[in-house]
């Protein structure tokens, strides 16, 4: 899958070089790993090596003699035996995997792993509490696993269920623990995760079924030994209703068709437990989930596993089915309580503050829908003045390019860099209407004015995701269900800001963008 270079990316002309002073251990595996450069990337060489090209977004790096012909050799999976050996490449095996690991971080080329020769031990727990029925489907569906059975084991904690899963999960061979009281998941999954014999704890829920392939998936990332989570694609089981419609597009818990690293900051800053694994090591040495935690505690053990020097994985290929919430009631309930957890996370984890573009050129744009209505024509400075920060920033663009030997049309370049502008202007509607939109509509009918802005800030954000998706349900029913989804999770956000006695969630870090 493609993983596109950031949208504000800007053409630069600088020189990429490997570093020829890491090292990396030799592993043997039953295939190792491989590398590749991102789809839609092309490497374009010349007399001083070469330059590597993003069409969407329009960028472009300058590169030395030995990483174009890394990067050459890489529009095909390779090893780094393999690219030891290609004519033009001078370094270590040691300073490519270094070279590499530094392009992985900068999403220029893609990491398949190492298929391992002997598959590790897995523990898969499962907190369940009620849900009989949907129990017994997830332990079919993991007892279908395309997995050495000898090197698996079933753990399904019975948190309390009334009545008992012990009669649904009877003829199954799973390890079933039954607590009299309540616990939570988190201090389930962490009682599962001291009984456990594998080396690796793989974490679903009971509302989950898995595909067969998921563990085959997602283990060989763990044989990175800095990667110590890696994490799969949630999908939502086949359900009626528009809500269920609306959640097979938009569930929080899907994050994305693309592999990447999970950072704080990152496109895909945490992993949901339901489709979740970790070393055990790591996990014990972090001390699990937090068990005061009822929502939120992925996010918080993620982080801080991160924050202790380990890496985490986003791989979509494994996929489980997810029930999701579809009555109204549990529905928002359910956004409610997610948002309500942003304010201890961002207490505890100031790395994952928010941030919050601010697209310069948008803003005058908006500012005129203010000023127009008021001073008339006068009332389009604004708008000039954004044309004209636009034809400065495409006339740089467009002399960059020359300089770095690459011929485009105007129009060509022109149309990057409005689409450059339209996803900024989007990640700002999308950030308004989470966290602003409740405040922001009464503050549009209180002043008429600034009425205009508001509903193109509101609604820039569900129309694209609606043409982008294409749910099976009208465009304004997904958009009344996206601002009925947002506006739960800022009712949440508003009750942990109380709870917490912090407005760290609505106290973004600003970043201005042109």
């Amino acid at each position: 899958m493609t993983l596109p270079m950031p949208a504000h990316a800007r053409i630069a002309e600088r020189r990429y070089e490997p570093d020829g002073d890491a090292a990396s251990a030799a592993v043997p595996w039953a295939q190792p790993a491989r590398y590749v450069l991102q789809p839609g990337l092309e490497v374009l060489s010349d007399a001083r090596g070469g330059v590597l090209v993003s069409r969407k977004p329009l960028s472009a790096l300058r590169l030395n003699r030995s990483a174009t012909a890394l990067l050459t050799a890489l529009q095909r999976p390779r090893t780094v035996a393999e690219l030891a050996g290609q004519p033009g490449i001078d370094l270590a095996p040691a300073a490519i995997v270094a070279f590499l690991d530094n392009l992985l971080r900068r999403r220029l080329v893609l990491w398949q792993p190492p298929i391992p020769a002997v598959w590790p031990t897995v523990s898969i727990i499962v907190p369940a509490r009620g849900r009989p029925d949907a129990t017994r489907r997830c332990a079919r569906s993991l007892l279908a696993l395309d997995y050495p059975a000898d090197r698996r084991e079933i753990i399904v904690v019975d948190d309390a269920s009334d009545p008992p899963l012990a009669p649904v999960l009877a003829d199954l061979p799973v390890t079933l623990l039954r607590q009299d009281r309540n616990i939570g998941q988190s201090a389930a999954r962490n009682l599962a995760a001291s009984a456990a014999t594998g080396t690796v704890l793989a974490f679903t829920d009971n509302d989950c079924v898995v595909e067969p392939g998921w563990l085959r998936a997602l283990v060989p990332y763990l044989a990175d030994p800095k990667v110590a989570i890696v994490g799969g694609r949630v999908l939502a089981a086949p359900a009626q209703g528009a809500i269920a419609a609306f959640e097979a597009v938009r569930s929080p818990l899907d994050m994305g068709a693309s592999v990447t690293e999970v950072t704080p900051t990152a496109d895909v800053a945490y992993l949901p437990t339901c489709n979740l694994l970790v070393k055990r090591d790591a996990l014990l040495a972090h001390a699990g989930f937090d068990p005061s935690l009822r929502v939120g505690e992925d996010v918080d053990f993620i982080w801080r596993v991160l924050r202790g020097g380990s890496r985490a994985w986003y791989a979509p290929a494994g996929r489980v089915a997810h029930d999701h919430r579809v009555r109204w009631r549990d529905w928002l309930r359910r956004r409610a309580d997610y948002g309500s957890s942003e304010a201890v996370l961002q207490q505890r984890h100031p790395e994952g503050r928010r941030r919050m573009p601010l697209p310069a050129t948008s803003l005058l744009a908006l500012l005129a829908t203010i000023l127009l209505p008021r001073f008339g024509w006068p009332g389009l400075w604004p708008v000039a003045l954004a044309v004209l920060l636009f034809g400065l920033e495409l006339a740089e663009k467009r002399g960059t390019l020359r300089r770095l030997a690459i011929a485009l049309p105007l129009g060509s370049i022109a149309a990057a860099l409005g689409r450059e502008h339209g996803a900024a202007f989007y990640h700002f509607s999308a950030d308004v209407t989470r966290y602003y939109s409740l405040p922001l509509l009464p503050i549009g009918l209180i002043w008429p004015q600034l009425l205009p802005m508001a509903v193109l800030v509101l609604a820039a954000a569900p129309l694209t995701d609606y043409r982008r998706s294409r749910p099976p349900m009208t465009r304004m029913a997904f958009v009344g269900l996206y601002w009925l989804e947002l506006a739960a999770y800022q009712v949440g956000i508003w009750r942990g800001c109380w709870r917490w006695r912090s407005l760290r969630p609505l106290l973004p870090r600003p970043i201005w963008r042109r």
